[in-house]
């Protein structure tokens, strides 16, 4: 029997995701046959700790299969997950032959944002940052399904970033040390990337290169440290830039579809999205200071007509 057996992993995502991307491409995920008798088994092999979506194309020529194709498949952490089975569809024709295709991405295509979910600031106590672009105000770069709900802090560089929400860290790349408005950066920004528990992925992106303070499958709490912003990759100026995501397949790819998530500051604590303009104060110890006929946490109008530090059409 001949049995031609190739892969051909194609990137989860755009050239609107690259930082993503380059963590999913060194992230230890592949798949692989195994002979099973005359047939060919397809197995998943996910070495690391964030589930995986996975997209998978068959063609060859006198195959079958005991699944359809293609398929999406979610694959657990740490786990060999076999997919089907491949066999000669005509065992009389002299053998088969087939060729797989892959995109995957962190986290699960089914998951579901938590609508009881609510973030901290991810900078220290006491520590007051701009917003430069968030949804629901004029968008320059997040301007596609994959970022459209993305926060952009404007921060100087060397800023603790902390986590706003407890998970698994999943991606830890802090190794790269360019940046800049070019695309030749495109896959350079440092990302820490945690999965929540309810399925959904949060990335920090553009931090600066420096040790790893977390480790893959470390879970951490709400205000760890997780790294000093910066302005790696593709980026204009120093920010960090927030986004939470779950996968999704869109013409053949695994990419990412954001979602919104609401913040929390004072106490007692008050929940609120962040808005383009505003400077919000990481203040965990007292109460929330009344702007105009909203509730808001320390948000001062002094920062309206800040613009995105993202280039257009990127993702960071």
């Amino acid at each position: 029997m001949r049995a031609l057996l190739g892969c051909l992993a194609l990137l989860g995502a755009l050239i609107s995701a690259a930082p993503a991307v380059a963590a999913v491409t060194d992230y230890p995920f592949r798949l692989v046959t195994k002979p099973s008798g005359s047939d060919q088994q397809l197995i998943a092999e996910n070495s690391g700790p964030a589930p995986i979506t996975v997209f998978v194309t068959l063609t060859g020529e006198n195959y079958a299969s005991d699944r359809t194709w293609p398929m999406t498949a979610v694959v657990p952490p740490n786990t060999a997950m076999p997919l089907g089975r491949v066999y000669a569809a005509d065992k009389n024709a002299g053998g088969y032959n087939f060729l797989f295709r892959y995109s995957h991405h962190f986290g699960r295509i089914d998951a579901t944002h938590d609508p009881d979910a609510v973030y901290r600031l991810p900078y220290e106590e006491g520590q007051a940052y701009p917003v430069s672009q968030a949804y629901g105000g004029k968008l320059t770069s997040h301007n596609n399904r994959e970022n459209l709900y993305a926060v952009d802090f404007a921060m100087p560089p060397g800023t603790a970033v902390l986590a706003a929400r407890a998970g698994v860290v999943i991606d830890a790349t802090l190794r790269h040390t360019e940046g800049g408005y070019d695309i030749k950066y495109l896959d350079k920004a440092n990302t820490v990337a945690i999965v929540h528990d309810d399925g959904t992925v949060a990335e920090y992106a553009h931090l600066s290169a420096g040790p790893e303070l977390v480790k893959l499958g470390q879970r951490v709490a709400a205000g760890d440290l997780l790294g000093y912003s910066g302005s790696t990759g593709y980026s204009s100026g120093p920010h960090l830039h927030f986004i939470v995501s779950r996968p999704r397949v869109n013409e053949g790819k695994v990419t990412r579809v954001s979602v919104p998530v609401l913040f929390y500051a004072a106490d007692p604590a008050v929940r609120f999205s962040a808005q383009t303009g505003a400077t919000l104060t990481a203040n965990y110890r007292s109460p929330a200071v009344a702007q105009g006929q909203n509730t808001r946490v320390d948000a001062s109008s002094s920062a309206t007509g800040l613009t995105s530090l993202d280039p257009p059409d990127s993702s960071r």
